[in-house]
């Protein structure tokens, strides 16, 4: 069923407004699914605990298919629809939703599992890729007309953020956390230039 999933995911990930977003697009989804492999094997995590973790990662932004803002409830309903055409266990397919759920901003994670989608929904805050990412999301928010801020509104935006965030588990703690803060004082140095 995973590989129909992948599949099914794909094809929604790589067409109409989703294929159009510089960020949440089908290779965040695919880092975000690894993240998750990472985050739960560090864990110890059974297969059959990461199974509906990976199935909501695969999920999780699909709902961009159809909105921007507030997707978590489409992406919850298409999950749902090809979950239970699956025929699969309604205890698993509460936890995928309640992952899915949890990646809203700001994120409230209620269940171990939710934690580790969290975690490696904003793993790159706690990597180098930060400062690549964040480009991106930029330039999402500009077509979008989320946002439209200056550079120094820009950087102290994710300055806010990267201060604020708290990782859940355990790897997020003790590995993302290292590189999120330093992510943090190089975003501060940035800032000191231009103020």
């Amino acid at each position: 069923m995973i590989s129909e999933l992948e599949k099914y995911c794909t094809q929604l990930l790589s067409a109409g407004k989703c294929a159009q977003l510089p960020f949440h697009n089908i290779e965040h989804t695919k880092e975000v699914v690894s993240n998750v492999k990472v985050i739960c094997n560090y864990q110890r995590l059974s297969k059959e605990e990461i199974e509906p973790i990976v199935i909501a990662a695969w999920f999780h932004d699909t709902g961009h298919l159809e909105l921007y803002q507030g997707h978590e409830e489409v992406s919850k309903r298409l999950a749902k629809e090809f979950l239970e055409k699956q025929g699969y266990p309604q205890a698993k397919l509460e936890t995928v939703l309640a992952c899915i759920e949890a990646t809203k901003m700001p994120q409230n994670c209620t269940s171990k599992y939710a934690a580790v989608l969290c975690d490696a929904d904003i793993f790159h805050i706690g990597t180098p890729d930060f400062f690549f990412k964040k480009l991106l999301l930029r330039r999402e928010w500009d077509l979008k007309d989320i946002m439209k801020v200056s550079d120094i509104e820009w950087h102290k935006l994710n300055l806010k953020f990267l201060h604020d965030h708290h990782f859940r588990t355990a790897y997020g703690k003790e590995i993302l956390e290292r590189g999120k803060l330093e992510n943090e004082e190089k975003v501060k140095y940035i800032l000191g230039f231009c103020e």
